[in-house]
């Protein structure tokens, strides 16, 4: 059922090898392909989980409001993400999309590289010699070595008639076709392109997580949810060790590009403060936010309590008045003449 994707994705990368005959640069392309596609939804999801952030006090006020009420607690948050327009699921988006076009490439790798005769014909071969040469000593045989039979691709394709003709799939130093863990049987100078590959993984996960890390400096982390973004990078160069190196390179170049989407999205909504600005329809509903904005704006909220002015508090009269002031109507006023002094009164 899913041999319509397979087609699609093979067909994709033999187009991209049409015009460069590149095994290496198609797999590059195909990732540039698939990340100008899912980074518009990694932006959104990542709105979408800053406006969650920012209205989680109202999210608390409802399930308080309504916690005895299951469905009128749902009814009302579903109401509340309709009127901001937040997509509850929305950062989970583009991590699932990733994952079938993960388990598409993995397996048009898998058969665009498929051998002539398969691991059977090792068998064959050596019977074969046997009964010629009638003797045990047999050529060495290695499936490695078998040209490519390869599937998903049309026969009239330029990729097609290039891998009919080779058992290799060669870019910068190695071939795309084995898995490191492969490599490493055939000597350690062939390995050593492969683990540069894999550290080059290693690093790049390394720095996207430190380029969210740094987003919010001052934020309480879980110790456990640290201990995972410390082992994270570390998981992806580990499964990757038995996968074909064309899915490594795969992964490299989009963790490439997703440190660059990464400090987009740092200086798009985060900004020199760390902190997302809020949106005018969140100003109103968040009181504290709108008090700042006032005063810097020097508007007064309506309804507000205006400030007293200096000296009009009863303190300050009853002061005012022991010490002679008295209110502004029985003030002296400068240049009137002195009262005159009842008899029995002090000096």
């Amino acid at each position: 059922m899913f041999d319509g994707f397979f087609e699609a994705v093979a067909s994709l990368m033999s187009w991209f090898y049409g015009l460069i005959p590149s095994y290496g640069l198609a797999i590059i392309l195909l990732t540039i392909t698939v990340m100008v596609i899912i980074t518009p939804l990694t932006l959104k999801s990542t709105k979408s989980m800053l406006q969650m952030q920012r209205l989680q006090p109202e999210l608390k006020r409802l399930q308080e409001r309504y916690k005895g009420d299951r469905e009128k607690l749902n009814a009302e948050m579903m109401a509340f993400y309709r009127e901001h327009q937040i997509n509850p699921v929305g950062g989970c988006v583009p991590m699932l999309a990733q994952a079938p076009v993960f388990l598409v490439l993995y397996r048009v790798l898998r058969g665009i590289t498929e051998r002539q005769g398969g691991p059977g014909s090792g068998a064959g071969s050596g019977v074969g010699q046997f009964i010629e040469r009638a003797s045990v000593q047999f050529s060495p045989w290695k499936l490695t070595e078998q040209p490519f039979l390869p599937q998903h691709l049309g026969k009239d394709s330029a990729m097609y008639r290039a891998l009919t003709h080779t058992s290799t799939m060669r870019f910068w130093g190695m071939d795309l076709s084995i898995s490191p863990s492969q490599a490493l049987k055939l000597g350690f100078v062939a390995a050593i392109p492969f683990v540069l590959l894999m550290v080059g993984m290693l690093v790049s996960q390394i720095i996207q997580n430190r380029q969210i890390q740094g987003r919010n400096p001052n934020q309480q982390t879980n110790p456990q949810q640290q201990m995972m973004m410390k082992v994270l990078p570390f998981t992806l160069p580990i499964f990757s060790f038995g996968f074909p190196a064309g899915l490594g390179l795969y992964y490299f170049v989009q963790g490439l590009m997703r440190i660059g989407t990464q400090a987009y999205i740092t200086r798009k909504f985060y900004g020199e403060n760390r902190q997302a600005p809020l949106e005018a329809s969140d100003r109103e509903r968040a009181p504290e936010v709108k008090a700042k904005a006032d005063r810097k704006d020097g508007a007064a909220r309506p309804g507000a309590t205006p400030a007293k002015k200096p000296g009009t508090s009863a303190k300050s009269q009853a002061v005012q008045r022991r010490s002679g002031g008295g209110s502004g109507a029985q003030r002296r006023r400068s240049g009137d003449p002195l009262p005159k002094r009842k008899p029995g009164d002090q000096r």
